[in-house]
């Protein structure tokens, strides 16, 4: 892994995967908002994913080669900032191909496709979120200006130079589209009944559809995790011993100390810092594994590093074969089982809750039906 693709790793990681990766705190506020995932609200919460993560591949891609840096204009040289220029050169279009001809330049095609960008993003955040319009047109205002740095910066100062052009004009643009999509939502949101739906209570057991979310949430941030650290290692090893190919470490090495560093991560310690014993993935899904001698207790200490050790150790074994085998298997458990309790859910003596239920069954001691079908 040498220095420049571990550069463009980086990039990779640190835009394209985390764009869409930020908006998981509004899903989570979706799931808790509304009781569970279904009709328009997931469509909502799928869509805001699905914009941000086309947000985040039109912007990032493709890389470039080390040919393709514009390292011939220096600092501020290369930017573009001067606003509403493509006024200008929508006029000049005109001129050569005249306005019927229009539509079918480049120039006015990249204009519409900077503000189509932002449509979509804004009108999904402002009916997921239930944000002010106001807020939703800010922050996405504020992603544009992040976007349009890290280009005109060359991903700030990961590559020697810039990639692509830092432009006034896009940042309007992509605002503008933010605006437009906060009016399309306000429009849909006042003629259809169905984008407002009520709360409905979470007390039910939490389905396979969004138990499976949880996990692809927590492999996500699994891999995402092992890569970005590998990279940041190889970064930083590169660069403490002047790029000398026979001090690098080997590949091996690194990827099994990254997997098991991940794993304990994700396994053990960020649920045995929660209170609730949940892992990241299953936080934004509202739900968490309870005892099943005890519906309203957390899993104990052991049971915890019990679950870690089934659902993480055959990733770090084989990602590419044992880990995905595991996934199966705890689903086919859910299947076969009329509890409908996992793999790693039999062995650390637990029942997946959603958090109200468990609640629910502390104050009152009342647990939640083992044959609801709810997802």
């Amino acid at each position: 892994m040498g220095l420049y693709y571990s550069s463009a790793l980086l990039t990779v990681l640190a835009t394209a995967a985390l764009i869409p990766l930020a908006t998981l705190p509004v899903l989570a506020r979706t799931v808790r908002k509304y009781g569970r995932l279904h009709g328009w609200p997931l469509f909502a919460a799928a869509g805001l994913i699905a914009s941000a993560a086309a947000l985040a591949a039109f912007t990032v891609f493709p890389l470039p080669s080390e040919d393709d840096l514009l390292c011939s204009a220096a600092g501020l040289e290369n930017w573009q900032t001067t606003p509403l220029h493509s006024i200008d050169d929508l006029r000049a279009a005109a001129d050569a191909v005249g306005t019927s001809g229009l539509a079918g330049t480049f120039t006015f095609w990249q204009l519409a496709a900077n503000v189509a960008l932002f449509v979509p993003f804004a009108f999904f955040l402002h009916q997921a979120a239930r944000w002010p319009g106001v807020a939703v047109v800010a922050l996405s205002f504020a992603v544009s200006c992040t976007i349009e740095l890290s280009q005109g910066t060359g991903f700030f100062g990961v590559y020697p130079c810039p990639y692509r052009r830092f432009d006034i004009d896009d940042i309007i643009t992509n605002t503008t589209g933010a605006i437009l999509g906060v009016v399309l939502s306000a429009i849909v949101g006042a003629l259809f009944r169905f984008t407002r739906p009520a709360p409905t209570p979470d007390l039910a057991p939490p389905g396979r559809v969004r138990r499976a979310l949880a996990v692809l949430i927590d492999l996500t941030l699994a891999l995402l995790l092992v890569a970005g650290l590998q990279v940041v290692l190889v970064l930083a090893w590169e660069v403490t011993t002047g790029g000398d190919a026979e001090r690098i470490p080997e590949n091996s090495a690194l990827s099994w100390g990254t997997r098991v560093a991940v794993a304990v991560w994700m396994g053990v310690i960020v649920p045995g810092l929660r209170r609730d014993r949940a892992t990241w993935g299953q936080a934004v899904m509202y739900i968490t594994p309870a005892r099943v001698d005890a519906p309203g207790a957390v899993q104990a200490g052991w049971s915890l590093w019990v679950r870690a050790v089934v659902r993480w150790l055959p990733w770090v074994l084989s990602p590419a074969v044992a880990g995905p085998l595991m996934v199966m298997a705890e689903f086919a458990c859910t299947v076969v089982r009329r509890d409908r309790r996992s793999v790693s859910d039999v062995a650390s003596g637990t029942r997946m809750s959603s958090v109200p239920a468990m609640e629910q069954a502390r104050r009152y001691g009342v647990a939640q039906d083992p044959g609801s079908l709810a997802s």
